[in-house]
């Protein structure tokens, strides 16, 4: 069967197909895109929001908040859940909590400004999905696989573990680097865990979507 490339003129038209976005969002895209921020963009944002949605969850933990981009997509499939988010930019933790505040989830969104992996071994708390935003800056593949731990230690059955970037625009099929081993390392864990049942979704820089089994 014939792979279709995703050309631009092509992922023009599938984002023209996700709802328009609201005042916030779409000021935030404009900022990303000026500015160089990384964010998720709206066509995995509908994604994210979907699967959210689909799997009924209510408490949302989420590991590079940005300037909270995805989390506002994350909340809004909640409909009346919270996020726990770390990032560890002062001043994009500032520009995330702003956001969240505009956009009505000021008192839902507890953004931490500290490191994901020791934030996580201090948090005493359980989750219905975790998104990871930070493949591309774990140190080594000894962290990526201790934060996966953490983040499956506070997920029950029937969470979602999800992760964006899981493809590195190709690089995890002749990893040279230590962020594309990063993320080869994180989708063959995530693929041989006896907890998981995943699938790699080629969208944008590829999402990595994973059940906790029941």
């Amino acid at each position: 069967m014939r792979t279709v490339e995703v050309s631009d003129a092509l992922q023009e038209y599938l984002d023209k197909l996700v709802p328009k976005r609201d005042a916030v969002l779409a000021r935030m895209e404009e900022e990303a895109h000026r500015e160089g921020i990384p964010i998720v963009d709206p066509h995995e944002g509908q994604l994210l929001y979907l699967l959210v949605k689909i799997a009924g969850a209510k408490r949302i933990l989420e590991l590079g908040t940005a300037t909270g981009y995805s989390g506002i997509w994350l909340l809004r499939a909640t409909d009346g859940g919270t996020l726990t988010s770390y990032e560890m930019d002062p001043e994009r933790a500032r520009r995330a909590r702003a956001n969240f505040a505009e956009a009505g989830f000021g008192d839902k969104a507890l953004v931490l400004e500290e490191n994901a992996k020791d934030g996580l071994e201090k948090l005493d708390a359980r989750f219905d999905v975790c998104f990871i935003d930070l493949l591309n800056s774990f140190r080594s593949e000894d962290i990526t696989k201790r934060v996966v731990e953490l983040c499956l230690e506070r997920l029950d059955g029937g969470a979602l573990l999800m992760a964006d970037n899981a493809l590195r625009q190709g690089e995890v099929l002749k990893p040279t680097n230590q962020q594309a081993r990063n993320v080869a390392f994180y989708n063959e864990f995530v693929a041989k865990h006896p907890r998981l049942e995943s699938v790699v979704i080629p969208i944008r820089d590829g999402l990595s979507v994973a059940r906790v089994k029941d």
